[in-house]
């Protein structure tokens, strides 16, 4: 059996493998957090005076036939003298034969501390849907009933809530993107057995540190932690040029090591590239992950004052 297959039907019996329950990320997995914070955070949403749409898409392992293949659109902006915020956020997660899309609305209200410092508390609400196309795969046991049919159209709803800290050069957050989590007996049925969704919990840190003029450093730490799996961290390093270049290194607990980039082409878009390589022996099979980010952030010159740059 050729191990790119192999992978492939450990990949679906993970996901939607019914009667087990999961130990590993289920949620999606992005390396540019630290500039796509609505992402992981519904707390987030107008913590910016003017409004921003993201785009961001994700290969991973590229070079394994089923490997995941992600895609998020979110959308933010502040209402009420920066007071409270909204949002929305599409997402699209495929693994092997199975689909996962979540549409979501966010709103959050941000208490300004200082003049400086603002916390706010966000939430969002909204449905995922799942479906998995189990008849396209090549299974040993054809009398195995959780792949005598397929999933369409499964929809979950879905809620989140996030605390997020910030001032102009440093922020920390914790959240938790969906706080419903699915036990046996509740949901994802495929032929009367469960797939579990279990609760997924984050927390980030980041620090915009001046050296020179022209040189700014970013350190941040991403902490992910789910249920009957080990806690784990991103670890990152950034460095901003010229108030328009970032350049950066992380690297991923129990997987491998990061590089981005991100360019401020000009004072409205901004254009970010991740490439992740795997340390484990994944990396014998794959040729890596790639991650491009599209940004646009709503500044009129003539309207809301643009501070240049921003940190994330």
């Amino acid at each position: 059996m050729k191990t790119k297959n192999l992978f492939t039907r450990i990949l679906v019996l993970l996901t939607c493998g019914a009667p087990l329950i999961l130990s590993a990320q289920q949620d999606p997995m992005i390396s540019q957090y630290m500039f796509s914070g609505h992402f992981l955070n519904p707390a987030y949403a107008g913590s910016h005076p003017y409004a921003n749409i993201t785009l961001l898409g994700r290969k991973q392992w590229v070079g394994f036939d089923g490997a995941p293949l992600t895609s998020y659109l979110s959308f933010d902006m502040p209402i009420k003298k920066e007071h409270i915020g909204v949002g929305a956020l599409v997402s699209n997660d495929q693994v092997g034969v199975t689909k996962r899309t979540t549409l979501s609305g966010s709103f959050s209200y941000h208490l300004h501390l200082s003049e400086r410092a603002r916390l706010s508390a966000g939430l969002s609400m909204g449905a995922q849907f799942y479906s998995a196309e189990l008849s396209k795969l090549k299974i040993w046991d054809t009398e195995d009933q959780v792949f005598t049919s397929d999933i369409a159209g499964k929809a979950l709803p879905v809620a989140g809530f996030g605390l997020y800290f910030y001032t102009r050069r440093f922020y920390a957050g914790v959240s938790v993107p969906n706080v419903l989590s699915y036990k046996e007996g509740t949901a994802l049925y495929v032929n009367n057995n469960i797939a579990n969704i279990e609760r997924h919990y984050f927390g980030t840190v980041g620090y915009a540190i001046p050296v020179t003029k022209n040189l700014d450093i970013k350190p941040s730490i991403l902490v992910k932690a789910v249920p009957n799996a080990p806690v784990e961290f991103d670890f990152n390093l950034n460095f901003m040029i010229y108030k328009t270049l970032w350049l950066g290194a992380g690297y991923r607990q129990r997987d491998g090591g990061i590089a981005m980039i991100e360019y401020q082409a000009t004072k409205n878009l901004r254009i970010g590239y991740a490439y992740d390589m795997a340390f484990t022996n994944l990396r014998r099979y794959n040729s890596g992950s790639h991650e491009i980010m599209v940004a646009w952030d709503f500044v009129k010159d003539n309207g809301i004052r643009y501070k240049s740059p921003r940190f994330f």
